[in-house]
């Protein structure tokens, strides 16, 4: 009995510490969360990838430091979602000796699950100093897991490397559109309008103004004013002048 119990216990034991050490990575776009899976510290990844901890910049397990990222993408398809960039490998512990390894749902690189996706992949490459991670939504070739020694590149096709800051692309990008001023001009009524409209995709207001339509409309309403009392002055002077024609000849 006693032997049993104790056998028991140790199954247990066992369970709680294989529960522990799956390793979660996470990737948020619309708040920049990034967790990355790392090598103890001061060894080589390919040497001890079983043996890889999380780090998150949310400090969930542990905290991935900002100083780690010289510059952190996004980017966002109907195929994946990825995180991607340059890192100072050295601030939590990484050779920069270390050609890289990776890291993906396969048992010989740890006990390792994206949230919400089936499919990851994660290359570190510290003797170039840049990181990649990617989420799939299937297996194939989209989350290629079988060219580690490609690296970023060579795996999944990453090529651009900005050198510093934060971007994001496909769902999470902010864009600006402009309209240039356009000009309508109308002879017959002596009527120009012009406008111009800027958008913002962010969410800013729409703005139009529209201008010298009531100076021109106004031009025009003073030339027919000016019309009309030509027209009553000269009602006036006809009359008149039959008249007096009438006079002259009484005396003729």
């Amino acid at each position: 009995m006693r032997l049993t119990i104790l056998s028991t216990l140790s199954l247990l034991s066992l369970g709680l510490m294989a529960s522990e050490a799956v390793n979660t990575v996470r990737i948020d776009v619309a708040t920049g969360l990034v967790c990355l899976i790392l090598p103890p510290a001061g060894k080589i990844i390919g040497d001890t990838q079983q043996d890889g901890h999380v780090q998150c910049t949310d400090g969930t397990p542990e905290l991935l430091p900002s100083s780690f990222f010289v510059s952190k993408n996004f980017e966002t398809t109907t195929d994946y979602v990825q995180a991607w960039g340059l890192m100072n490998d050295t601030s939590v512990g990484m050779l920069k000796s270390d050609g890289g390894g990776q890291y993906d749902i396969h048992a010989d690189s740890g006990d390792n699950v994206a949230t919400g996706y089936p499919v990851f992949v994660e290359l570190l490459e510290p003797d170039t100093g840049r990181w990649c991670i990617r989420f799939c939504h299937a297996l194939g070739k989209v989350c290629n897991m079988g060219d580690s020694s490609a690296g970023c590149e060579g795996a999944l096709g990453i090529t651009n490397w900005p050198t510093s800051g934060t971007t994001a692309a496909g769902s999470g990008n902010t864009t600006t559109t402009s309209t240039a001023k356009t000009s309508t001009t109308k002879t017959a009524s002596s009527t120009v309008t012009s406008s111009s409209t800027v958008t913002t995709s962010a969410g800013a207001s729409t703005s139009s103004t529209t201008g010298s339509t009531s100076t021109v409309t106004s031009s025009t309403g003073s030339t027919k004013a000016s019309l009309g009392s030509y027209q009553a002055s000269l009602g006036a002077i006809v009359p008149f002048t039959v008249m007096a024609s009438a006079v002259y000849s009484l005396f003729l």
